[in-house]
């Protein structure tokens, strides 16, 4: 791992369309699920088990991002400030809106006990802790600020930060041998894998160009593929500790495939991907209350247990609903941080 500044990309639309893809398998999997819980729904819920995997290709995505965005700046303790500030405006404004909404909606249902004024400010730090989060896909977020950390040592010492990594690494392989290490799960989950793997595929496409990143392409979308059917078909349980290898090496794969491609000038997404991929995050936090939001508005209405027809509004609803918050506040909201931040650091 080296600090000097990784080849330019103008735009990396690949990942944009790898992020988008994320986005809209994780929305599929939780419409299954949220209908089956609803109404039943087997054979979708079933059908669409894959769809947490791309939580796997999330991790995957933000390690490569990081790394990729952050290269030039291992050793430069003057960068972290400009580090730090970016990635708080990226995860914190819109998530601080999910969170109130969620804790509004407690106060105003009743239906749950409203979380105390302590639960509610450890909540917004986004900090590890035992206790289920109060927005409930929040738990990824802990793992990001994690990684977030240890990345911003590498930034104040490259080697302090590659000795950490070191460290972090043994202590996942010694929890995941089943010894006990005295951390919270979070720290030693098997998903923070992933973030290295994501690194690896940065430091992959920094080599360029990227030999055989067709080919590379292929293999990864070829063995995530049998990863989803197989686990559709019930052969092997999605969700062990084992798993997060599986589909994080799928994952990484595709990631150094498109971006190879892409630099070699054979890739061109969609416009309505790179849309989706902008929109990925509050797709992310908002796809649920969307998702609950349809699904009640179809009861209220009346249209009747056509199940895959719900279905498909619930999976539009999320999606669509991610859209229009990224558009009308995250991105707005971004901005306005960043330029706060930019006059209070004059």
């Amino acid at each position: 791992m080296t600090a000097s500044p990784a080849p330019a990309i103008v735009k990396l639309q690949s990942v944009e369309l790898a992020r988008a893809v994320a986005a809209i398998a994780v929305v599929l999997y939780h419409a299954a699920r949220h209908l089956d819980k609803n109404v039943g729904f087997p054979l979708g819920k079933q059908a669409f088990q894959f769809g947490h995997a791309g939580v796997d290709f999330f991790f995957v995505i933000s390690g490569f991002i990081i790394l990729h965005v952050h290269g030039g700046d291992l050793g430069r303790p003057r960068r972290l400030g400009h580090y730090a500030a970016r990635r708080f405006t990226r995860i914190y404004p819109i998530y601080w809106v999910i969170l109130g909404l969620t804790v509004a909606a407690a106060f105003w249902s009743g239906r749950i006990a409203a979380p105390t004024a302590a639960q509610v400010g450890w909540a917004a730090t986004l900090l590890p802790t035992r206790a289920e989060p109060l927005v409930g896909v929040a738990w990824t977020l802990q793992h990001e600020i994690i990684f977030y950390a240890v990345f911003a040592v590498l930034i104040l010492h490259r080697g302090a930060g590659l000795a950490l990594l070191g460290v972090w690494l043994a202590a996942i392989a010694v929890a995941l041998a089943g010894q006990p290490v005295g951390l919270m799960p979070v720290f030693v989950s098997a998903y923070n894998l992933e973030f290295f793997l994501g690194m690896g595929a940065a430091w992959w496409v920094r080599q360029d160009p990227v030999a055989f990143s067709r080919d590379i392409l292929w293999v990864g979308l070829t063995l995530i593929t049998a990863l989803a059917a197989a686990e559709v078909a019930g052969w092997f349980d999605g969700y062990a500790p084992s798993t997060r290898w599986s589909y994080g090496l799928a994952s990484a794969l595709i990631v150094v495939g498109l971006v190879g491609r892409e630099r070699g000038g054979h890739f061109r997404s969609a416009a309505a991907m790179a849309w989706l991929g902008r929109a990925s995050y509050s797709i992310y936090l908002f796809h649920l209350t969307f998702i609950g939001l349809a699904d009640k508005l179809w009861d209220r209405i009346g249209l009747g247990e056509w199940v895959w027809a719900r279905y498909a509004i619930l999976v539009v609803a999320g999606i669509g609903g991610g859209i229009v918050v990224s558009r009308l506040v995250e991105y707005p909201l971004m901005r306005l941080v960043r330029r706060l931040f930019r006059y209070l650091s004059r």
